[in-house]
């Protein structure tokens, strides 16, 4: 599961290092793509020919089990106080893409179980 502990604890895209002397290197984009590509060489996971760098999927183990794996890192806004009242761009944790993905894949699947695995707590 990927999560924000393999680049940087509470980390996002847009996070600034500057004053951070733990670093040498600033950029958090580079940070991430070092992070992911060590990920997904320790966890070699299926990769997706149109998104290689795609981190959610779908597994099926036979008729009964599929597994939705999200990805609430790569798409989330900016790390806060978590206490907006409304949703807006600093409170994205799937993006547009991933959810849509994950609706289409729910509403397809055949499994008798179907497992959503997240590296947040989120209620569906």
């Amino acid at each position: 599961q990927w999560d924000d502990h393999e680049v940087r604890d509470n980390w996002y895209w847009e996070r600034n290092l500057d004053r951070d002397t733990k670093y040498r290197e600033k950029s958090m984009a580079l940070l991430a793509a070092r992070a992911r590509r060590a990920f997904a060489e320790y966890n070699p996971l299926p990769l997706n020919p149109d998104n290689p760098d795609r981190v959610y999927r779908n597994l099926t183990y036979g008729p009964h089990v599929e597994i939705f794996a999200l990805d609430l890192r790569s798409y989330r806004g900016p790390n806060s106080e978590n206490r907006q009242t409304t949703l807006d761009a600093s409170s994205a944790l799937f993006g547009a893409e991933q959810l849509a993905s994950l609706k289409a894949a729910l509403a397809a699947s055949r499994a008798t179980w179907k497992v959503i695995a997240s590296d947040m707590p989120i209620g569906l």
